[in-house]
């Protein structure tokens, strides 16, 4: 009697269909990665071009962007004695539909106040970029004033006294090409103006009174202070809240051409960095994009040098998402001309910007 064999796969045959499948998933997951990175940039841009718009109904309704107020609150020597440590984006929470949220603030106290304690929990999504893999609520921020008790724990990078909890933006107003901190800054110090075209560069540090400019020099004949703050400040929104109001009249190199809001992440910058204040919601173009976030030492998430965590990050590959004055949103590639990045970065430094030239 004859048999017949049962006919199945042979242990080869099965190793090399997966085989087969292993290479068909390692050719797909890329392309699965790289669409979703594409849906969560788009959906970037769109809260960008969100609190853009927000901006510019504020404006329709004010005249002006949002003061960037609040440092230095209580000093009788500054403009901003009156402020209480709010910062910019608080002003435009009825223009994103959040007016529970901004009736809730008592502008009149200090953000750091007990009554202000339900408000420094909420987080807003409009203010976050889905890309960014970090924690986005921490309880170790710091203010520009400290004139409440603390109810945050210590910073693990750097330990302070004025605590808080808060959460962060990813999107930050503008100051424009102005100084860092330090005038052996490469980028914003001593000879930058000449070699990367910032206009607010410093080459003798930031000046002794917030209302006094820094010494102007040769090589900066119109310097900023710290973080491009000052009576010389270039860009849309003023870090230490000493100049005007900016309005759009007075954006004369065009809305167009002039950078409103930019891109960062709290990997890159102090506990500084917090919706609610100025001192959390302002960088510049004054460092090349993405020029921080390659330098954390691995594993530690802390800046080597917290003036330079200011320029624009993200963890979009390439480079970031940026708002001009104009409302619109633009990618701008790590890679492109410094002397360009700062042009867009300042509102009336008269420089001419191709539109192929990034």
């Amino acid at each position: 009697m004859s048999t017949r064999r049962r006919g199945g796969f042979t242990l080869i045959e099965l190793l090399v269909v997966i085989a087969i499948i292993a290479v068909l998933i390692a050719l797909l997951l890329p392309a699965v990665q790289a669409a979703r990175e594409a849906a969560r940039r788009a959906q970037c841009i769109n809260n960008m071009k969100q609190v853009a718009l927000a901006l510019h109904n504020y404006v329709d309704a004010f005249g002006a962007l949002p003061y960037a107020g609040g440092f230095n609150a209580g000093n009788p020597a500054t403009p901003s004695a009156n402020h209480k440590g709010w910062g910019w984006m608080p002003m435009i929470l009825p223009q994103l539909e959040q007016t529970p949220l901004y009736n809730a603030i008592n502008f009149s106290d200090y953000l750091e106040s007990t009554g202000a304690f339900t408000v420094r929990g909420v987080t807003i999504s409009a203010f976050l970029c889905p890309s960014d893999p970090n924690p986005v609520f921490y309880t170790d921020r710091s203010t520009p004033t400290g004139q409440g008790p603390p109810d945050g724990t210590p910073y693990r990078c750097a330990p302070g006294a004025n605590q808080y909890r808060g959460s962060v933006s990813h999107y930050a107003g503008s100051y424009g090409d102005g100084f860092g901190t330090s005038a052996a800054d490469p980028y914003t110090g001593t000879g930058a103006g000449l070699r990367w075209g910032c206009g607010g560069c410093n080459t003798t540090g930031q000046s002794t009174g917030t209302t006094t400019p820094p010494t102007a020099t040769a090589d900066c004949p119109n310097p900023t202070d710290t973080y491009g703050s000052g009576t010389n400040h270039r860009g849309l929104f003023d870090y230490r809240s000493v100049s005007a109001a900016v309005t759009f009249a007075g954006i004369t190199d065009g809305l167009s051409n002039t950078i409103m809001l930019g891109h960062t992440s709290p990997i890159v910058r102090t506990n500084s960095m917090v919706w609610y204040t100025n001192t959390g919601t302002t960088n510049g173009t004054g460092y090349p994009i993405n020029w921080m976030l390659k330098r954390i030492p691995a594993g530690t998430g802390c800046p080597p040098n917290g003036w330079s965590g200011r320029g624009f990050t993200s963890y979009h590959a390439g480079g970031t998402n940026v708002a001009m004055a104009d409302g619109s949103a633009k990618f701008l590639k790590e890679t492109m001309n410094q002397r360009t990045l700062n042009a867009l970065g300042s509102r009336a430094g008269g420089e001419v910007v191709s539109s192929d030239s990034y």
